[in-house]
């Protein structure tokens, strides 16, 4: 049963959406003439030629951005143009006769399109991140589809065909894409991930809402992934220090989808998918969309049982000229297992066990159940209102064998504990907002007002396993005892609830060539009261902690400056936070009342878009940490320190910079230090990473069903610890390659990563574990539209 505050929430909102009609009447009254201004001539003297760059060229002259589909412009040619008339004239003149059409954005800049019947131009389309590279607006960044040129910060899009021509089986393997991102394989349960030198895993979205686990939905349902880098708490409130993680899943679209899909590779791993989309009713105002998914595989690279997942996804959408409303339901059943993994305690990397450290049935099983909604209305041309809910809940089940501490390092004899955990997840989240544009003299404005909820609970039981001391490079098989529960085997369970409110403000402000995005939030977070029990005989009492509360305002800000139509620079400062509670006090002071973890983002960077088919970034970032508590265990209080500094650059591009050439790339470099302590090197993962991944589509009539792909993914050293005499693992890099038939109705494709069959080590903070990637595998996938 959800909680009143919800409820309250969407009241606020329905309250403002009764009294800014008002407002936005007294606005036209007051500015009749803003709507009156008259389109300036400029003197056009273009020859014949292809229509895309005659467009290209009425942009320049006319200063107004114009977006096209490459593919829509094609083989087309533009007549002479000759004449003095506004960049709209110019436009309509060039596409006469093509069976083009244009319109007018808002915002001024012009699209030109392949002319749509009446009857369905409000119907649901499939999104651009199904279909290509590059995404040109992010959903995420500013609550509405805002174009990345003016988003003041680094924002990276991951789409759905990135992921389907590399054949990625998760969104963790997708995010090698990414500048700024580290995956940090875990020895227990799910894996780790930062941004920009900081952890985010429990402060990632789906669809715009908080989801601690959204990293983990299945890639047959994921139409894009948004990395949003830099404090993210106007979004995601607490928790977001370095960015967050959107997860956007497929929505249903009155274009007719019948794909079904099936691959086999390495592991014996077979994977069938279907995905089924169409409208409803004649009108097309209703549409759906199902997709199911089945993994199974027989083994993994480490010897376990190999993974399996079953995965279903239903929505209905109703879409008309106002309003679109979309509801739906989702279910994963997974198991998963761990994968290679070696030790460092020696100084240097062993080679990978030659047996299994554990039993082949170990592993993690996860059931997943989701419903939720998203509903955006318009009132009129200015004003909006959009909600969206969601509940998600998660049981996890974990069975692993995982190495503890050495008992004779020479001898490589480690201490390992049979680890059992059950657990339970549960997030319902809300946000629920009004969107009002307007103008005031030449100032155009888009104000963002709204609420934001989140419910979290955690609750698990750990049981107590049998131990075993083996040798890490034991050559045969040592028959570790099963990991069963009991009652008897319990040793204690913890219940942690948290409630997070945020009331915002967003404004984007346009004059001219510069564009403001300012935002303001206040987080109010309620923890507890918990409850834990440690299960002694005989019993002992539980134990149930305190509810604490917890309030921060956070802000963020950015410039934009548009040296044209396709290219931006801007500036941005933003904050996230992180509530800290203790029981002990403050050293120096008789207090325990501990100030946030906070960090504070500074970013310069430069964006573009080359011809609306190819688009670059640049940036440069620091973020500063401080408030971190450090035990002082002589005074038995806690010294309140610095965190650390994360200093970087990046460089991300995506789209076709050629005629059938696809390509998505990116560097970073990202350096960390601790404020407090000069030999600390916090964080995971190595200081430069680059990766870059592209497909060919052969363009000659003999080949042209056929196309190439090639990647490769490279990192530098990186430390197995947090301090400068810390073994280092080596740095790596992957090959990738592939090959693709592709007619009408069919493809099949043919996948090979670490061509080279190279041995490639992951990133990791302890020297226990020191994860270890697959060698060579395959994948072959056929697709099918029915």
């Amino acid at each position: 049963m959800l909680r009143p505050v919800p409820f309250r929430a969407t009241a606020i909102c329905a309250a403002l959406a009764l009294a800014l009609p008002t407002a936005v009447h007294a606005q036209q009254q007051e500015q009749p003439a803003a709507s009156a201004q008259v389109p300036s001539e400029r003197e056009f003297s273009l020859p014949a030629g292809p229509l895309s760059a005659t467009l290209q060229a009425i942009a320049r002259i006319g200063g107004k951005r114009i977006q096209f589909e490459e593919a829509d412009v094609q083989g087309l040619q533009a007549p002479a143009i000759a004449i003095r008339t506004t960049v709209q004239g110019a436009v309509q003149t060039a596409v006469s006769g093509s069976g083009l059409t244009m319109n007018t954005n808002p915002d001024g800049s012009i699209r030109v399109f392949v002319q749509q019947l009446a009857a369905v131009a409000v119907t649901a389309q499939r999104d651009e991140a199904e279909t290509g590279f590059r995404a040109s607006s992010s959903s995420t960044a500013t609550r509405g589809g805002a174009d990345l040129l003016d988003v003041p910060q680094s924002v990276t899009v991951l789409t759905a065909k990135v992921m389907e021509t590399q054949q990625s089986a998760s969104v963790e393997d997708a995010l090698r894409n990414v500048a700024g991102v580290v995956v940090q394989p875990a020895t227990q349960g799910a894996n780790a991930f930062n941004i920009r030198g900081f952890n985010t895993g429990t402060a990632t979205l789906s669809n715009g809402l908080s989801d601690p686990n959204s990293v983990k939905t299945n890639i047959a349902g994921v139409e894009r992934v948004e990395i949003l880098k830099g404090p993210q708490a106007l979004l995601a409130g607490a928790n977001a220090l370095g960015g967050t993680l959107n997860i956007v899943t497929k929505k249903p679209t009155t274009e007719r989808i019948r794909d079904v899909s099936l691959s086999y590779g390495s592991h014996a791993e077979r994977t069938g998918t279907i995905d089924l989309a169409g409208a409803i009713n004649d009108s097309k105002e209703f549409s759906y969309r199902l997709i199911g998914s089945a993994t199974r595989a027989g083994g993994s690279s480490a010897g376990y049982d190999g993974r399996s997942q079953t995965y279903g996804l239903g929505e209905v959408r109703w879409k008309n000229a106002d309003t679109d409303f979309i509801a739906g339901v989702s279910a994963d059943n997974s198991r998963s297992v761990l994968d290679r993994y070696t030790v460092a305690i020696r100084g240097y990397i062993e080679p990978p066990p030659p047996t299994l450290p554990g039993n082949p049935g170990n592993g993690i099983e996860t059931r997943t159940r989701s419903v939720f909604y998203t509903l955006q209305h318009s009132f009129s041309d200015a004003l909006q209102f959009s909600s969206r809910m969601q509940r998600v809940s998660t049981d996890m089940d974990l069975s692993v064998w995982t190495p503890q501490f050495p008992v004779s390092t020479p001898n490589l004899l480690l201490n390992y504990s049979g680890t059992m955990v059950n657990s339970n997840q549960t997030t319902t989240s809300g946000d629920h907002y009004l969107s009002y544009k307007f103008k005031t003299g030449p100032v155009e404005q888009r104000l963002v007002a709204g609420v934001n909820h989140s419910d979290y609970s955690y609750d698990q039981t750990q049981y107590t396993g049998p131990r075993a001391v083996v040798r890490f490079d034991q050559p045969t098989q040592y028959p570790y005892p099963a990991l069963t529960r009991s009652n008897d085997t319990r040793s204690f369970s913890n219940y942690s609830p948290q409630e997070q409110r945020g009331l915002y403000l967003q404004d984007t402000l346009k004059w001219e060539q510069w564009t403001l995005v300012a935002g303001l939030r206040h987080t109010s977070l309620d923890t507890g009261p918990g409850l834990t029990t440690v299960y002694t005989n005989p019993p002992t009492p539980s134990t149930v902690s305190s509810k604490k509360s917890f309030g921060r305002n956070t802000v963020n800000a950015g410039l934009i400056y548009n040296l044209d139509w396709n290219t931006s620079v801007y500036g941005s400062y933003a904050e996230g936070f992180s509530p800290l509670f203790s029981d002990l006090n403050i050293c120096g002071t008789s207090s325990a009342a501990t100030p946030p973890t906070l960090s504070k983002s500074k970013e310069l960077g430069i964006k573009s878009n080359v011809e609306d088919r190819f688009s670059w970034s640049a940036a440069v970032f620091q973020i500063d940490q401080v408030n971190l508590l450090r035990r002082n265990r002589p005074q038995n209080c806690n010294d309140l320190i610095d965190g650390q500094r994360s200093q970087g650059v990046e460089l991300e591009a995506s789209g076709k910079p050629m005629r059938g050439l696809n390509l998505i790339f990116n560097y970073s470099y990202n350096k960390r230090k601790s404020m407090t302590d000069p030999t600390a090197r916090p964080g995971v993962g190595p200081n430069t990473q680059v990766s870059a991944w592209s497909t060919y589509d052969f363009q000659s009539e003999r080949l042209r069903h056929w196309s190439l792909a090639f990647g490769i993914s490279a990192w530098g050293q990186s430390l197995l610890g947090v301090t400068d005499t810390a073994t280092r693992s080596p740095g790596g890099a992957r090959i990738d390659a592939g090959v693709a038939y592709t007619q009408p109705e069919w493809s099949v494709r043919l996948g090979v990563k670490n061509l080279a069959n190279r041995t490639l080590y992951g990133f990791s903070t302890s020297t226990m574990f020191v994860p270890v990637y697959d060698k060579r595998t395959f994948m072959l996938t056929y697709q099918r539209k029915l």
